[in-house]
């Protein structure tokens, strides 16, 4: 099957909402949620320090809100890294063109021509309006399920499902 398509920024948004659902190991799934929360639990805490006693040491306090804030930015941090990453990658602004066969995925751009077989692939995913291949844990390919013909996806995920092994 030949599929063409573009990769808008929803798409790569949607490709960081499932990376981080199947994040593993678990607890980074948990930290990567709790840290904004923690980091506002923080700033809170210095706020109300300072209404309690106004005339705190200002290095606690300085010390205190640049912790917080830290923990803040860090919660939101991989989803900023996606987003810049889609926007500075210039590949994403032309169409990509992937020709899925029993061999493997033949991927063509104005900038690459790319055969990748099956067994260069170290697991799969897919939510409802993407499938994200992974070459290695970061490095991954995102195909929009919009770009298949009726019928395809199904195929497409069939021969997933057939040539990556699951991850242990």
């Amino acid at each position: 099957m030949k599929i063409a398509y573009r990769i808008s920024e929803q798409d790569y948004m949607n490709a960081h909402d499932l990376f981080v659902a199947n994040e593993k190991p678990l607890y980074r799934r948990f930290s990567r949620r709790l840290m904004p929360w923690l980091g506002a639990f923080v700033l809170a805490l210095q706020a109300f320090f300072l209404i309690v006693e106004p005339h705190r040491d200002l290095v606690l306090v300085v010390v205190g809100c640049l912790v917080g804030l830290l923990l803040l930015y860090l919660g939101f941090a991989l989803r900023r890294y996606f987003r810049r990453a889609y926007q500075k990658d210039h590949r994403y602004k032309h169409d990509f063109t992937a020709e899925i066969s029993d061999e493997g995925i033949h991927v063509v751009t104005p900038f690459s021509d790319s055969q990748l077989k099956w067994n260069s692939f170290v697991r799969f995913l897919e939510s409802a309006n993407i499938f994200m291949v992974f070459v290695a844990e970061w490095n991954f390919i995102v195909f929009p399920k919009r770009a298949f013909a009726p019928g395809e996806a199904d195929q497409f995920r069939a021969l997933l499902q057939h040539n990556i092994a699951p991850p242990n």
